[in-house]
């Protein structure tokens, strides 16, 4: 289990920021327009990310709310719209968003990840919102940006400051410093006080299927998701187990008994491309002669589609497998371990407002005894039921090209499916 212990270690972002001369149209890290009234480098140097004394940060907050609310009162706004024209008050305790149908919300920023905004009200919960339906929004305190630039890789910031989203439009606000980017630009918005908590979500599920009379048969299924996700960063890990038993009488026979724990760790170098800093799997079906199944892998990622409704993308790596066996014919080896090289897709598409589908995919080719080529394949149609619960049909198909016959000479059969309906919650 060490080495899945890995895919939770954290990677420290570094970032560099270029000279740029003391002219109106200088550009933040070679292409974010920097607003007419400061100097980009100092703007830039004011908002990296940099490990600081929360209290300072607040009162600095505070001083800048106070020369907004000054400015606000001191300028008559041209009014288009009755609620465009509206301005909330100088706020401390709430973040402030406006929909593009004109209305207003208060209550707290979480994060933007993935085209999709999630704001927290205290009477209508936790909300999530497509980022082109977000028509402002003004926090009362400090967010996390991480910005592409034109260059790609060599051309991506980490800022920090206040944020204030306004049309096309994204403002930060440090000091006395301000930074305007444009809104196509943002990759990923943090939350300000960057508590541990707010980056972590997830997911549970459990199914379970009961037959009695003359034949009692029981099926469990458990399923869970654990994600962790910052401007920069992102990590996921999924659990999938599964039992069955069959009885007559005082006998019991185990008819199915498997587990998967999977995880990665990624590093966004721009929207679409990300590199796979590690990867790992254990794997165990003894009904398949696999006792146990470690995996490691790194390599990278593209995003083909990535917008509110549509997320794919498609992955190449390389890595090593170590198998051991349940048991083998006489004179082979109980273990094996293989190079293999993987590639895979996912697609999740928000179909209607409250149905999501999933398709999960994944292919290793590794040597003869490992298996010569293994996928796996999930496949998910989900309903919002209500609130934070769900109902989940799931299709896996698991499939080995070469299994290894047991101490008998049993060949296990190359495919694996199951068909799953659970309900899951959400958190």
């Amino acid at each position: 289990m060490r080495i899945l212990s890995v895919l939770f270690l954290s990677a420290t972002v570094a970032f560099s920021v270029e000279t740029a001369e003391s002219t109106n149209d200088v550009k933040i890290v070679n292409s974010l327009e920097a607003t007419n009234d400061v100097k980009v480098a100092k703007a830039v140097k004011a908002m990296a990310v940099v490990e600081e004394d929360e209290a300072l940060e607040a009162a600095e907050v505070v001083e800048m709310a106070r020369r907004a609310e000054e400015k606000e009162t001191a300028e008559t706004p041209k009014i288009v719209d009755q609620w465009d024209a509206f301005m909330p008050p100088a706020d401390r305790k709430f973040d402030w968003l406006q929909l593009t149908s004109g209305e207003w919300l208060k209550g707290d920023f979480k994060v933007l990840y993935d085209h999709k905004l999630e704001f927290d009200s205290d009477e209508l919960d936790l909300l999530e919102f497509d980022f082109e339906d977000i028509k402002q929004l003004r926090t009362r305190g400090m967010k996390t940006l991480f910005v592409e630039g034109e260059d790609g890789p060599r051309d991506t910031s980490i800022l920090r400051g206040v944020l204030v989203i306004k049309g096309d439009q994204i403002t930060l606000l440090r000091s006395e410093h301000k930074v305007t980017i444009p809104r196509d630009r943002v990759i990923s918005i943090a939350g300000g006080k960057q508590r541990e908590r707010d980056y972590w979500s997830g997911m549970v599920s459990f199914g379970i299927n009961a037959r009695g009379g003359n034949t009692d048969t029981t099926d469990i299924t458990a399923l869970a998701n654990l994600k962790r996700r910052t401007a920069a960063t992102r990590f996921n890990a999924d659990y999938l187990a599964n039992y069955s038993y069959t009885g007559t009488g005082d006998t019991d026979t185990e008819t199915a008994s498997n587990q998967r724990l999977s995880g990665y760790y990624d590093r966004f170098l721009t929207s679409k491309f990300y590199w796979q800093v590690l990867a790992g799997e254990y794997y165990r079906d003894p009904f398949a002669n696999i006792d146990g199944q470690y995996s490691v892998a790194m390599g990278g990622g593209y995003n083909v589609v990535h917008s509110s409704k549509t997320d794919w993308s498609i992955n190449l790596g390389a890595g090593y497998q170590e198998q051991q066996f349940v048991s083998v014919e006489a004179g082979k080896d109980d273990s094996s371990g293989s190079p293999f090289f993987t590639t895979g897709t996912r697609f999740d598409r928000e179909v209607t407002g409250t149905i999501d589908y999933l398709f999960d995919y994944s292919l290793r080719r590794l040597n003869e005894d490992n298996g010569l080529y293994t996928h796996h394949l999930l496949t998910t149609l989900s309903f919002d039921i209500v609130k934070e619960f769900d109902l989940d049909i799931t299709l896996i198909w698991d499939h080995i090209q070469n299994p290894q016959r047991d101490v008998d000479g049993v060949l296990p059969k190359q495919d694996d499916y199951q068909l799953i309906v659970s309900l899951a919650y959400d958190f």
